[in-house]
């Protein structure tokens, strides 16, 4: 059984009577309302940048500003802390709403990019670790990195909504994965020595990570 999107899909094996899954459906009914409200509440949390006018960057509030002009471009407003985003496209442009989340999407994949490497070199440097052999930021539903055999790692585009020090867990968690390509009592014991905090970081991705979200409509 899953719950997604406010949407129960049951899985069972092939040949169980329709009666029979009803009828286990119904022991579960009051568990199942409960995750249907929770996914209902942490759906209203998501981000609505053409409609606030705003989206979180490294855990601030990072005013937008959308605006039609001879042509394309993105201009940080006071870099240095990043408080303000113009985002302007040409007026031939014709579906301006994608051009708008595309513009977005590529600057804040630069700034988290930027920011992951550094803290990657850093990071290796502290834990005696090679360098990993490519780094990729890509937009992923269900988790926050990866890491595979080939020793490349990945992070969630989504991750540069969130504080640093979250971000930071992160790295560390799929570079301690370079070592120990599991989740053992070894592998933990790595994290927990380079990132003490785990827990909550951890804790944080678990009661925040919708809110990072962005929905473009």
């Amino acid at each position: 059984m899953k719950i997604q999107q406010q949407s129960l899909t049951v899985y069972a094996p092939y040949g169980v009577a329709i009666s029979s899954i009803e009828h286990w459906l119904q022991t579960k009914q009051d568990w199942i309302q409960s995750q249907i409200t929770k996914q209902s509440e942490l759906s209203q949390t998501q981000q609505l940048p053409l409609k606030t006018l705003q989206i979180n960057a490294f855990g601030s509030p990072l005013k937008l500003s959308f605006n039609i002009g001879k042509k394309t471009a993105v201009d940080a407003i006071d870099s240095g802390t990043m408080s303000g985003l113009n985002i302007t496209i040409s007026s031939r442009v014709k579906h301006k709403k994608q051009m708008y989340q595309s513009l977005l999407e590529a600057f804040m994949h630069e700034q988290l990019e930027n920011y992951i490497e550094m803290r990657i070199h850093e990071y290796c440097m502290q834990m005696g670790e090679e360098l990993p052999t490519k780094l990729k930021i890509m937009a992923y539903k269900r988790r926050w990195g990866s890491c595979n055999r080939r020793r490349e790692l990945t992070f969630n585009l989504l991750l540069v909504g969130a504080p640093k020090w979250v971000i930071d867990y992160v790295v560390v968690h799929e570079l301690s994965h370079l070592k120990y390509l599991n989740h053992s009592t070894q592998f933990w014991l790595r994290v927990g020595e380079f990132y003490p905090q785990y827990k909550k970081a951890s804790n944080w991705l678990k009661e925040h990570g919708m809110s990072l979200q962005w929905v473009f409509d």
